[in-house]
């Protein structure tokens, strides 16, 4: 199983997606065909969509998300749950629900 490392992340237009290698990794070949896909990215690793962040104002910013994801979750792991269907922060409150009541009180309280 891969930590996420935090230098592989990348953040672009709310956006959180992670660069880094893993098990089970798909292509851009695999994903999108071969046909509708540019040769040069066909055998090149798709980037995992971890988060995306709408609004700026929400209790569970990037930054504590960001270190909640790290410490406890491997990229194997959190990829199988997205791919089940699961949205990102219902995947880290399943794993962690004293983080997650934790920060909605402290969004309550404030």
């Amino acid at each position: 199983m891969t930590k996420f490392e935090k230098e592989m992340f990348q953040y672009n237009g709310g956006f959180l997606m992670y660069a880094g290698a893993y098990e089970g990794q798909p292509t851009y070949g695999e994903v999108y065909g071969a046909d509708k896909c540019h040769p040069s990215r066909i055998d090149m690793p798709k980037e995992l969509f971890v988060a995306r962040f709408k609004y700026s104002k929400a209790p569970i910013t990037k930054a504590k998300f960001l270190k909640e994801l790290i410490k406890n979750h491997t990229v194997e792991g959190y990829a199988a749950a997205l791919a089940s269907g699961k949205a990102p922060l219902e995947v880290l409150r399943e794993k962690n629900p004293a983080w997650y009541e934790g920060m909605m009180m402290n969004a309550l309280l404030t």
